[in-house]
């Protein structure tokens, strides 16, 4: 069984982004559900930036990693969107996840 993710969603169409609060343990097995509600969430208007902030989760390394390299490609797996979709993604990393910046953002820095 895995483990239950509780997330927050907040949309601001003024600055042209939503956050993605997300609470629990994200796995590699219920990542899954976390990028169909990036997908969503990034298709309620064009252009929108979609923050995942993990600050309040557990992650493993694995799906630490993949988040990051979907950030950096602006592209979400292939099995979540085959239409390869373009997908601002920005990832505020957990505490002590011992990530350099603590932020990955395609083109930005922190």
């Amino acid at each position: 069984m895995d483990p239950k993710l509780r997330v927050v969603v907040r949309v601001d169409m003024d600055r042209e982004s939503a956050q993605i609060e997300v609470r629990g343990h994200v796995t590699t097995r219920n990542i899954v559900a976390l990028y169909s509600l990036v997908r969503r969430t990034s298709a309620l208007a064009s252009g929108l930036g979609v923050i995942i902030n993990l600050q309040h989760a557990r992650i493993e390394a694995a799906a630490l990693e993949e988040l990051h390299n979907c950030s950096q490609s602006e592209h979400l797996p292939g099995y979540v969107d085959p239409a390869g979709e373009a997908c601002r993604l920005r990832v505020i990393d957990p505490p002590g996840s011992g990530a350099a910046a603590g932020l990955a953002m395609a083109g930005v820095a922190g």
